[in-house]
């Protein structure tokens, strides 16, 4: 653990964001935890997209779990915030709750539309179609057997033999 008295509160936080950022958890785990434990010694209120990066964190880096019910809290502070909804979805993305994950992306665009991390997390996650037959459940074999062969149809896939099979 690096010596964190040097450096400024606002520059713990800064760099713990900018590590989570770039993917590096672990740093970013300990600049944050620093932040945290000192907002809290003084009895500061912890910024939202911090506390969303802090969670992203600990997520990525040890708890999945409690690193979603930390970006939870951080939504308690600040329900418009794109980027808490982005640490969010991509602590959902990493537990597999991919449904999940779309929700906090569509309700972060809601807020953001052309948040350019957002859209590319929901392109890369992907968004599922309608049910062919709405009434029936997604999972219904009549659903599934008209998505596989409209997908294989969309796709151009003339392997006609594994459509329906």
């Amino acid at each position: 653990m690096a010596d964190f008295k040097s450096i400024s509160d606002d520059d713990l936080a800064r760099r713990g964001r900018a590590f989570a950022r770039r993917g590096q958890f672990a740093l970013a785990n300990e600049f944050l935890t620093e932040f945290c434990a000192r907002m809290m010694r003084q009895e500061k209120a912890i910024p939202g997209a911090v506390l969303a990066a802090y969670g992203l964190a600990v997520g990525m880096s040890s708890d999945v779990k409690e690193g979603i019910e930390i970006c939870l809290r951080a939504l308690n502070t600040d329900r418009k915030n794109p980027e808490i909804y982005l640490s969010l979805a991509r602590l959902h993305a990493q537990s597999g709750s991919r449904k999940r994950a779309i929700e906090s992306i569509e309700r972060g665009l809601s807020f953001s539309p052309k948040h350019a991390e957002l859209l590319s997390l929901l392109k890369q996650l992907g968004r599922r179609q309608q049910p062919m037959v709405p009434f029936l459940s997604r999972d219904h074999p009549v659903n599934v057997r008209l998505g596989r062969l409209a997908h294989k149809l969309r796709s151009g896939t003339r392997d006609k033999t594994s459509v329906l099979a």
